[in-house]
């Protein structure tokens, strides 16, 4: 009778710790694969820019990225103005589900042409150029 109860705590017990070792392990995959995703996601827009339309085949069916790129502001104010043209520019990079879940998302800093960004400077207007 007692090898029995013994027994069967035991069964019990493994039962709960193989049960939260698979939610760990299925948490740990959706982080992981999110990471991923996001990873082949900032490599392709870095290298292609953010108005770049993703190939198929970057993501798995049911998922999507997309990207924007801000003007960074929080800067020294001698620092706002261009230097030839070239500013500093955050590319925002979001990888979602088909349902519009966000799964991962990376912001960036990366000097850009001005015209890049789709920014003129005021300095750059008042020059004239």
């Amino acid at each position: 009778m007692i090898a029995a109860l013994i027994l069967g705590m035991s069964v019990a017990a493994s039962i709960a710790i193989l049960g939260t070792a698979r939610a760990n392990m299925l948490r740990e995959r959706r982080r992981w694969l999110g990471e991923h995703l996001l990873s082949n996601a900032v490599e392709f827009y870095l290298a292609c820019g953010p108005e770049a339309t993703p190939p198929d085949g970057l993501l798995p069916e049911g998922y999507g990225c997309s990207c924007e790129i801000y003007d960074v502001q929080e800067l020294p104010e001698d620092a706002l103005e261009s230097i030839r043209e070239w500013r500093l520019g955050e590319y925002h990079i979001t990888v979602f589900q088909a349902n519009g879940e966000v799964i991962a998302e990376q912001n960036i800093r990366k000097i850009l042409k001005e015209e890049d960004m789709g920014y003129v400077s005021l300095g750059a207007a008042s020059n004239g150029r």
